[in-house]
């Protein structure tokens, strides 16, 4: 016959499982990661050039050309570094301000 003690730590043990289950099934995956967008819609590519213009142009200059910041070329410029910034080199983080679809249209115009 099974102890009573038996049986409650098998039940403790069945919820500690049941719990760890609930938690990773809830856990946000691995990190995605983001490609350069392929095509341009006139709608995005002109909200992409309202964007840069609001918040990107002041520093990077029109079109990326270079200002008080670095000029923009395919090399150095990824979501990455708009989401998160390069506090050190003087880019601050977009990623609390501007939405992912915003940080999109970016991309895009700057890539047109």
């Amino acid at each position: 016959m099974v102890s009573r003690s038996t049986i409650a730590i098998a039940i403790v043990v069945v919820i500690i499982a049941l719990g760890a289950v609930y938690y990773v099934s809830r856990s946000p995956g691995p990190t995605t990661q983001y490609s350069q967008p392929q095509s341009t819609t006139p709608t995005v590519a002109a909200d992409g050039a309202a964007l840069y213009k609001a918040n990107c142009q002041p520093c990077h200059g029109a079109k990326g050309v270079g200002g008080k910041a670095p000029a923009l070329t395919a090399s150095n410029v990824d979501r990455t570094t708009i989401e998160k910034g390069k506090i050190s080199q003087g880019m601050p983080a977009f990623g609390n301000t501007l939405t992912p679809d915003q940080i999109t249209a970016i991309l895009q115009y700057l890539t047109s």
